[in-house]
């Protein structure tokens, strides 16, 4: 009787581990850094789109910056510092960064919290809303996220 008491224990022991450890994120430990967005998603509304296009065409890019504390910042930055100068010089209060914060679900699982309002306004990388749980996808220094807009592709920077 000891012995099969010890044995299911044992048992329950083993499963609750392996349990738990399946549900970690897997990408814990490689979001974090910087990463530079290269590709929208596909459903990107047309105003949105060319919005994108012409930051791309003046040298600039969006990027995502994930912290270790939780912390996420999106922001502008630039190929060339005085392009970047430019455009914060004419933004509203010369803001040209917005900060959010992240929680790694389990698997491929973030979501996405507390954005400002100024980033829901014109839908955005996570839609017009204030939360949102997207699918990260991290190989190497390249970056997938999913969500039902389509997938964004990111490139990690150094």
């Amino acid at each position: 009787m000891v012995s099969v008491s010890r044995t299911i224990g044992f048992v329950l022991l083993v499963g609750c581990t392996m349990f738990t450890t399946g549900c970690g994120s897997s990408n814990k430990g490689k979001i974090e850094g910087k990463w530079k967005v290269t590709a929208f998603p596909e459903k990107t509304s047309g105003k949105n789109k060319q919005d994108m296009d012409e930051i791309a065409k003046a040298g600039m890019y969006i990027y995502l910056e994930f912290k270790a504390d939780g912390g996420l910042t999106v922001g502008l930055g630039a190929d060339k510092p005085e392009m970047l100068a430019i455009v914060k010089a004419a933004s509203p209060n010369q803001k040209i960064t917005w900060d959010a914060k992240y929680k790694l679900l389990s698997g491929d699982g973030v979501e996405v919290t507390d954005m400002p309002k100024d980033m829901q306004s014109g839908g955005g990388l996570f839609g017009q809303k204030d939360k949102a749980r997207v699918k990260v996808n991290i190989t190497g220094d390249q970056m997938s996220l999913t969500d039902n807009e389509g997938v964004t592709k990111l490139t990690k920077i150094p």
